[in-house]
């Protein structure tokens, strides 16, 4: 029923081999959250900022393309009108201690609104493990 859930760690010179746990639940269970972010590109580092003064450390931004409720929109290029199925969007994945969740969403969701269609979508996750390659660390301590 149990599965082996770890991951064998060794420096790079190879002088020893630890064995960390990624059950989660290393280290007294100290719980880890995914939030994931989509925002209009303008916007990004406004809400960069507004995330390192909160006290976020890192985060990792892909440029990304996709629709919702706007499904598109048109645009006119040299005269001509063309259908644009996907709009241009930045997501963030961003990795926090369950206590910063609430402020973390909040800043988010304050500094990307634009009040227009297309602010984006926040989505908060389970993270099961977090480990630090260089160091080994877990969970919290990996963020």
């Amino acid at each position: 029923m149990g599965q082996d859930r770890s991951a064998a760690i060794s420096c790079s010179c190879g002088a020893y081999r630890a064995l960390v746990p990624l059950s989660g639940h290393s280290q007294g269970n100290r719980d880890v959250k995914l939030i994931i972010a989509t925002i209009k590109p303008f916007k990004l580092e406004e809400v960069r900022e507004a995330l390192t003064a909160v006290g976020v450390r890192g985060m990792m931004v892909t440029e990304i393309k996709g629709f919702g409720a706007q499904s598109g929109h048109t645009e006119i290029y040299r005269g001509a009108e063309y259908a644009v199925a996907f709009v241009p969007k930045v997501k963030l994945e961003i990795v926090v201690p369950d206590v910063l969740v609430d402020q973390v969403t909040a800043t988010i969701a304050r500094t990307a609104r634009t009040d227009k269609i297309g602010d984006g979508k926040i989505f908060v996750l389970d993270v099961e493990a977090a480990l630090r390659v260089r160091t080994g660390e877990t969970d919290e301590d990996a963020l």
